[in-house]
């Protein structure tokens, strides 16, 4: 049956089924016949079936072009859909196809082949809410391993977040979309062999701050069974535009694509039916304008606390309701890379110090910067009291005024402020409620990085380390840029581990790898030279170790003793006293670092 030669088509358990050379017919009952294709796998060459550019959704009218998106209709039974190429993705730079919501699915195998449904993970990209595509995550390293992989695509930048606190523009588009999509999956992934009661959820980046919204939303509870957030949360400034920041900033954006903010009624039709190359330019100079005067660009194109709409995804912060137990309280793994910090450091310098004339100006690096990068996240810090705490903690050794020496410092800082404190906060505030949160840090460098694709025209004189996205290289197979290409055979056997890290976690949910003892020690071996992870703190024996913060002062201290640029792998082998000491019993969460 999987070798067929001839066009034979099969009846299966009410599907049609009919496998041509590379290509594969699936009938999908109150759906349509979809016509994909058969590839195989990166390491054994396992074979899997391959649907893309699958649609969830209809493309969006003027009407309701800033509103949920409407479920796609089915299709006559009696024609194909082609199902074989990548749908170009929602509107961005270039990109000007509104028809965009759709999906790849890809699947080890179909029902006919066997009687067990597989764990599904759903993916979710990053890319600032603003950029992205489903099709450059290829999936053949995942397809090693028995789990059904969906890889959504939704509206980004304004089309998806623009926002003036009204019915007709509420804001948070994109997540309705992802929230469509996982509807979809529930209903229809089980006619590609996956389980809709095994649902994992997992996202980088915006796509693991979206993760963090739909643990949240009402609207999404028991559509996913488990989550998993690389390098992203809600409690990130740039996550989610809060005080009715996304207004203000939406309407800026309208106003600079050529649109009268008054009358409102001609408002809204011009942005129903601008050009969405026109309105996606006018947010690209918004956000450019922002970070040359030291913001960050994100307002306009970013979820928001919703206080419009008939339906709304959340409309108080997201820390309440993670302090209160609202939100799904399913098995969680969120975790960041070493060197986040480097992604923001890089666009600091590039769109803010040089322009400005800053990267030398001693004075400015000295008593400014830090204050400034607390101005770009909204914290207010009026006595100036918490700028010189994180200047005195990670900057205590550089020489003020001097960038290169500063470098370090201001890695580790932006990477606590931007990513690590917010989904580390996240997790130790949810694992109150929540006995099944795992965090993770990344800490492998290998010969390629992320970074230098970010920064391939203009590189700022920053040393990468393991840099925001990182990770993705060992996860995906990735058209990336740069030279060396693919992996060496360590690279390779980071890889491998990494994979069998988050499908178990998508299997099981659980992360340990099959064969590690977990109560060996804090930090288990298995099996790869210098490959510690995993410290399940109820079963081990020892108190679980999380750092003691403050409100006020979490930034500080939030990764003292875990996230240092040269303090983290010593650090963390063996938990301080004074640390064991402290009164956890509320704490039920899991830390463990990916080091490989």
């Amino acid at each position: 049956m999987k070798s067929l030669l001839l066009p034979i088509v099969f009846l299966f358990a009410g599907q049609y089924l009919a496998q041509v050379s590379t290509q594969v017919i699936l009938d999908v009952p109150g759906y349509g016949v979809l016509n994909g294709t058969n590839e195989n796998s990166t390491y054994t060459e396992r074979p899997f079936y391959a649907f893309r550019s699958v649609f969830y959704a209809e493309k969006p009218t003027p009407l309701n072009r800033f509103l949920p998106p409407v479920p796609k209709a089915p299709y006559p039974m009696d024609e194909i859909q082609q199902a074989t190429n990548n749908n170009a993705g929602c509107p961005q730079l270039n990109a000007t196809n509104e028809d965009c919501l759709s999906l790849n699915i890809f699947t080890p195998q179909l029902p006919f082949e066997s009687d067990t449904l597989l764990p599904v993970m759903v993916w979710i990209h990053g890319g600032g809410f603003s950029l992205g595509h489903a099709f450059v995550y290829l999936p053949n390293r995942y397809m090693e391993h028995d789990i059904v992989l969906v890889a959504i695509q939704y509206r980004l930048g304004p089309l998806g977040f623009l926002s003036f606190d009204t019915d007709d523009v509420p804001g948070n588009a994109g997540i309705f979309d992802q929230i469509e999509a996982l509807r979809w999956v529930n209903k229809y992934i089980q006619y590609f062999g996956g389980d809709p009661t095994q649902i994992t959820i997992v996202g980088q980046s915006a796509g693991s701050a979206s993760v963090s919204l739909l643990l949240l939303a009402p609207q999404a509870r028991g559509l996913f069974q488990r989550a998993i957030g690389e390098s992203g949360s809600v409690l990130a400034d740039w996550a989610l535009d809060r005080d009715g920041r996304g207004k203000v900033a939406s309407l800026q954006i309208a106003e600079m694509a050529g649109c009268p903010l008054e009358p409102y009624q001609d408002l809204l039709t011009c942005v129903q039916n601008i050009d969405p190359l026109v309105l996606d330019r006018a947010y690209q100079d918004y956000a450019k304008a922002d970070r040359l005067n030291g913001g960050l660009g994100y307002s306009g194109s970013s979820p928001i606390i919703q206080v419009a709409g008939a339906q709304r995804i959340i409309e108080s912060d997201p820390l309440e309701l993670f302090n209160s137990g609202n939100f799904a309280t399913v098995p969680t793994m969120f975790g960041a890379n070493k060197q986040e910090g480097t992604l923001v450091l890089g666009v600091l310098y590039n769109e803010y110090l040089a322009p400005n004339n800053l990267t030398e100006d001693e004075e400015f690096l000295t008593n400014e910067l830090v204050p400034q990068l607390l101005v770009a996240l909204h914290i207010d810090d009026p006595t100036g009291e918490l700028a010189a705490q994180l200047t005195e903690k990670y900057l205590g050794t550089a020489v003020l005024g001097n960038f290169t020496s500063m470098t370090p410092g201001l890695t580790d800082l932006c990477s606590v402020l931007h990513f690590k404190g917010p989904s580390y906060e996240m997790t130790k505030v949810a694992s109150q409620h929540n006995p099944n949160a795992f965090f993770y840090s990344f800490e492998y460098e290998g010969r390629n990085s992320f970074f230098t694709y970010f920064f391939a025209i203009n590189p700022p004189p920053i040393p990468h380390g393991v840099s925001h996205s990182d990770e993705l290289i060992y996860l995906f197979i990735y058209p990336f840029p740069s030279t060396p290409p693919g992996l060496n055979n360590h690279e390779t056997e980071v890889s491998m581990k990494m994979l069998q890290v988050w499908t178990n976690f998508v299997i099981y949910g659980n992360p340990t790898p099959e064969g590690c003892d977990e109560t060996a020690s804090i930090y288990v071996s298995c099996g790869v030279p210098c490959h510690h992870f995993h410290w399940n703190a109820r079963r081990g024996r020892r108190p679980n170790v999380l750092v003691p913060v403050s409100s006020t002062v979490m930034p500080v201290d939030l990764f003292e003793k875990r996230h240092d640029d040269e303090r983290a792998s010593s650090s963390v082998n063996e938990p301080r006293a004074d640390y064991r000491k402290t009164k956890r019993e509320k704490t039920q969460s899991y830390f463990w670092q990916l080091i490989l």
